[in-house]
């Protein structure tokens, strides 16, 4: 029998060994997903992303991360698409596929050993400075971090100033009152006015120590959200909510409320060179 060379060969006679993966074809084409949903994040646990579609917290929906995603991080605040499931009932999941393009962002680090800086806080607006007049007492250096902070992260500051009823806000006023920074004053036996008016229509995160007031005044300006109050104990702490809270305050005013960011895990920037 004559020899076949390779001439004589054709597409049946080659072997084609399966990959581990299976023999689908691979393919780089990926669905657009025209009828994707739009959606606001507004809370993160554990590979889950609680999002709110159209940015109505009434319509809120659990979704995981699309796996051509990959390890994109998705955070709090952050503008999404949705595709799959959305009508948000018990035991259902949505993708997101889609993570828009940030107008800002709020970092910090875990610890001062840690060199990278994370995303908390994505597509805010203002960074309300929470600082309590006495008990627990002004910190400066904290002040100044949440100032640099929302300056690199294009925030615009807001410093509240909480416990008017216990000591005097003319000199903190002094102190800032040179920046170019709204500055409101809350105490206890009168509704915080000044500062509903500044979140209104606005997207806002709350940062602030321990004890210094945060959930009191969430508790005065959305009364449905409930948060958890205490007297603030012997170490000058007060009650430990979970990290980054949602909340929506009247008037289309929306805010996430950070109540534990310490001094020692605030924010760092390099020094401006030129």
């Amino acid at each position: 029998m004559r020899k076949r060379g390779w001439r004589d060969l054709d597409e049946s006679d080659v072997r084609v060994r399966p990959g581990r993966r299976g023999s689908r074809p691979r393919s780089k084409q990926r669905p657009k997903h025209a009828d994707a949903t739009a959606a606001m994040v507004v809370a993160v646990d554990r590979g889950r992303w609680t999002c709110a579609l159209e940015g109505n917290p009434d319509q809120l929906v659990t979704a995981m991360r699309a796996r051509e995603l990959g390890r994109t991080p998705v955070v709090v605040g952050d503008r999404v698409d949705l595709v799959g499931d959305i009508s948000g009932k018990p035991d259902t999941l949505a993708r997101i596929v889609r993570v828009a393009d940030r107008t800002s962002v709020l970092r910090r680090t875990a610890d001062d050993t840690d060199p990278y800086e994370r995303v908390v806080v994505a597509n805010a607006e203002q960074l309300v400075i929470v600082t309590a007049l006495a008990d627990p007492p002004p910190r400066p250096g904290f002040i100044d971090r949440c100032l640099v902070a929302a300056y690199a992260g294009g925030l615009t500051p807001v410093l509240c100033l909480t416990k008017a009823d216990l000591a005097d806000p003319g000199e903190w006023i002094d102190t800032y009152s040179s920046l170019d920074m709204p500055i409101t004053i809350t105490r206890l036996d009168a509704e915080p006015e000044e500062l509903r008016a500044l979140l209104t229509d606005r997207v806002s995160a709350l940062v602030g120590h321990s004890g210094v007031g945060k959930s009191t005044l969430v508790n005065r300006l959305v009364p449905a959200a409930d948060r958890a109050t205490g007297e603030v104990s012997g170490v000058g702490k007060g009650r430990h909510p979970p990290r980054r809270s949602p909340c929506r305050c009247p008037s289309g005013a929306a805010g996430w409320w950070t109540p534990r960011a310490s001094a020692r895990s605030a924010w760092r920037t390099s020094p401006r060179t030129t």
